[in-house]
């Protein structure tokens, strides 16, 4: 899980917005209008939007483009369970937050990280 993870206004363009995802490297970002969660957008979603035709990127804010009520998962849930819904649903992230408040995203990234300490843990020793 990335802790404290990056957040983005809604009211920004998607140029902004994706400006702003190149330079922290990141695929996901929550969106927040007014002080609360609206939901989070990835570069995929963006890319998609961008390919419509005659859309104003520099008009277009994220909010009216990104995933509305996103995933969202207590940091004390059974990383199985989050991994199976986050699987079920074919979504790339989940919002970790108690209490109403961010604590980080979860992404398949992360999720591959852990698949390979558990590969590695169980691969055998070399003679």
């Amino acid at each position: 899980m990335t802790r404290n993870p990056a957040v983005i206004d809604g009211g920004l363009n998607l140029v902004d917005t994706y400006t702003r995802m190149f330079q922290l490297q990141v695929r996901h970002l929550p969106v927040y209008s007014q002080g609360h969660l609206v939901g989070i957008v990835s570069d995929r979603d963006i890319g998609h939007t961008l390919g419509v035709q005659g859309l104003d990127a520099q008009h277009t804010t994220v909010e009216s483009v990104c995933t509305p009520d996103p995933y969202v998962c207590d940091p004390d849930s059974p990383l199985a369970s989050v991994v199976a819904d986050m699987s079920e649903r074919k979504i790339g992230c989940a919002i970790v937050m108690r209490g109403g408040v961010l604590q980080g995203i979860f992404t398949v990234v992360d999720a591959l990280e852990v698949l390979l300490v558990l590969l590695n843990e169980e691969a055998p020793a070399a003679a």
